[in-house]
């Protein structure tokens, strides 16, 4: 059940029986020459309708634009809501669902830089909600993908894989390619991510993908989201 697409009637009578929202977040980032901006985005919120679908659970409007201050800021495309502006459109997000009365919040996320940004938001309703839980899942670090993800850096194989599945008429084949280099355990300012991260927009990987893979890790990812909200609805 997409909220998009409910009547206020529809929540009302959704919230008699449920209090659960997924909510997908993304971003609109550089994914190399050959994949799309959205990648992000297109991801977190097809694995959000995906699990909405398997679990009969109301999937809020996808949070499209994210956190992407630094490594890939510069390069074209790159849309970016600072962390300070992201946590309070967060906040009042959640307040807004919450307002209404949803109280178990599963937030598929797509995208690395928002991981603290949405934590953040967590912290500060916190004190004011009430008999609420918040869960937080990033696909790519589940434990479930490990295997199959195998460390696979941004715009690598693992996302060649899951989009040559979800969307394989937005993947420009043609441009497929490599960077590998060793990424330093430090945080560089952005005159220095194209000489110390990344030149290409490919962090450390190739782009060996293929759409079985990109089945593979979407099936798994969706099972590990529903295991997340059955544990928040426990």
């Amino acid at each position: 059940m997409e909220m998009l697409k409910m009547t206020m009637k529809d929540i009302e009578d959704y919230l008699k029986f449920s209090k659960t929202v997924i909510i997908p977040a993304g971003s609109i980032e550089e994914h190399s020459q050959a994949l799309p901006l959205g990648t992000d985005t297109l991801t977190a919120e097809a694995l959000a309708i995906e699990v909405g679908k398997r679990t009969t659970r109301v999937v809020a409007p996808v949070i499209s634009s994210g956190n992407c201050n630094s490594v890939t800021f510069d390069f074209p495309g790159t849309l970016s809501i600072s962390p300070t502006n992201l946590i309070n459109f967060l906040v009042d997000y959640i307040t807004s669902l919450y307002r209404h009365g949803f109280q178990r919040f599963l937030f598929v996320n797509g995208h690395g830089g928002n991981i603290a940004p949405i934590r953040c938001a967590i912290d500060a309703v916190s004190p004011t909600f009430r008999s609420s839980r918040f869960s937080v899942g990033s696909w790519w670090l589940f434990e479930e993908l490990k295997e199959l993800y195998d460390n696979a850096g941004h715009a690598g194989r693992g996302e060649v894989s899951i989009m040559l599945y979800l969307y394989p008429e937005l993947v420009k084949k043609e441009l497929f390619s490599e960077e590998h280099r060793t990424i330093p355990h430090y945080y560089v300012s952005n005159d220095l991510s194209k000489t110390e991260i990344t030149k290409s927009g490919i962090i450390n990987d190739s782009q060996n993908g293929t759409r079985d893979l990109g089945k593979r890790i979407f099936e798994e990812a969706c099972q590990a989201y529903i295991r997340l909200l059955q544990e928040l609805e426990s």
